[in-house]
């Protein structure tokens, strides 16, 4: 048996027993009160308040608490009552001071209120607050003649008892269990609109600087060979060149971005992982010995190698995502370090994770490591598009690719669903 939020007067407290009946009824209250998510109170359907009315005609400790809580003194309907307490029950035990000091719930405690119970059932609705201080007292001072002639007169109308057993907490549960689903459905929902805009923002962004950057990135370029062509100073032969590299590379930003926003769709033929991952591995070998950095492949076992186990994919796309997972580990090494390549298989996916001795990823990296140019360099990890592209040729397959922090380094996750060729 739990307490109902305490009762006020000054700085003294009183408490009363939530029963089975009453936390039936105030879990219907905080549901609908969710599900109206408006800033004002919502008409209360007669269902709702009936069983409201029922709730506080069998359970005489929510009758004194709804009856004691209500503000105005002076007569007032039990139904006036029951549609006040059903838009105002979730302020009060939200309230920061509702169970603040509560006492601990006795066996003595428990006893009398199990007499108090018993008592009330014999006497009628009607007279349930001439009695009611005797409920207070059990967890609290001695109430005051002052305060219980400002208590409201509770008109019920016919004093009938509901007869009806109390009914079990799961009717709340199974409700409460389905707006936990709708809403994360409404989340999922919400995500995925919010992605599909920022894609669309994206893609309007690469338009506009593939024509206006482009362009005089050409003309730079041009002229910047040009005079290359004619020039005898080593040096500023050397100086144009890096011009010339460097408009390349702002050239490629904007093609990754383009990518990104608008991608192709993917050239499905037969290709084998474990050899597309030796591929792109090798490609590393000169840098990662420069940078004393050992890249070790594993698999789960050798049956990649059979040409049962050809997929179908995009082998060009599959080499770029996991050619970008290895460089986000490069970056975030540095120098003297470890990355481990695996690959594993099961009937459904294909998995390929990239894990490394770098520093690792913070929460808020780890969260939008996927967005363009985002920069993780608190992490070690570079700025750009590398891990954009893996995350779209990821979905383009179906797929999807994740990041996570481990014992130490990070952990990427490539998977793809296995399109396994005859």
């Amino acid at each position: 048996m739990g307490l109902l939020p305490c009762l006020r007067r000054g700085s003294e407290r009183w408490w009363l027993p939530q029963t089975e009946r009453s936390t039936d009824a105030i879990g219907h209250l905080l549901l609908m009160d969710r599900r109206s998510g408006s800033g004002h109170n919502p008409p209360l359907d007669g269902a709702t308040r009936d069983r409201v009315c029922r709730a506080l005609k069998s359970d005489p400790a929510y009758y004194i608490y709804a009856a004691l809580t209500y503000p105005d003194p002076g007569p007032v309907e039990l139904e006036q009552l029951a549609t006040w307490h059903a838009h105002n029950i979730t302020e009060q035990i939200a309230s920061g001071d509702a169970y603040l000091g509560a006492p601990e719930i006795t066996p003595t405690i428990e006893k009398r209120w199990r007499k108090l119970t018993d008592h009330f059932r014999t006497v009628p609705i009607s007279r349930w607050m001439e009695d009611a201080h005797l409920w207070l007292e059990v967890t609290g001072p001695h109430v005051s003649n002052t305060w219980r002639e400002q208590w409201p007169l509770v008109r019920s109308g016919i004093d009938t008892r509901d007869s009806t057993p109390p009914s079990t907490n799961h009717s709340v549960l199974q409700e409460l269990a389905r707006a936990v689903q709708h809403q994360k459905s409404l989340e999922s929902s919400f995500d995925a609109s919010l992605q599909n805009e920022k894609l669309e923002a994206i893609k309007q962004l690469a338009y506009g600087l593939s024509h206006e950057i482009n362009n005089p990135l050409a003309n730079i370029s041009t002229r910047a060979e040009q005079l290359q062509r004619g020039e005898a100073d080593p040096n500023r032969t050397a100086t144009l060149q890096r011009i010339i590299d460097q408009v390349y590379r702002a050239h490629e930003m904007i093609a990754d971005l383009m990518f990104y926003a608008n991608p192709p769709e993917p050239e499905r033929h037969s290709c084998i992982p474990s050899d597309l991952l030796a591929e792109v591995t090798g490609t590393f070998t000169e840098e990662s010995e420069r940078q004393a950095i050992q890249i070790r492949i594993s698999t789960e076992n050798n049956e990649f190698h059979h040409p049962d186990h050809e997929i179908l994919a995009d082998s060009t796309m599959l080499k770029e995502a996991i050619r970008a997972l290895i460089r986000n580990s490069i970056d975030a090494i540095g120098c003297q370090g470890t990355i481990e390549l695996s690959l594993q298989r099961d009937s459904e996916n294909i998995t390929i994770v990239v894990a490394d001795s770098g520093p690792g990823l913070s929460e808020q990296a780890r969260r939008h490591a996927f967005d363009p140019y985002f920069s993780g360099r608190e992490a070690g990890r570079g700025l750009g598009l590398g891990l954009c592209r893996a995350y779209r040729i990821a979905k383009l397959h179906q797929g999807d690719v994740s990041l996570a922090s481990g014992p130490s380094g990070c952990i990427a996750t490539l998977t793809l669903p296995a399109q396994w060729t005859a």
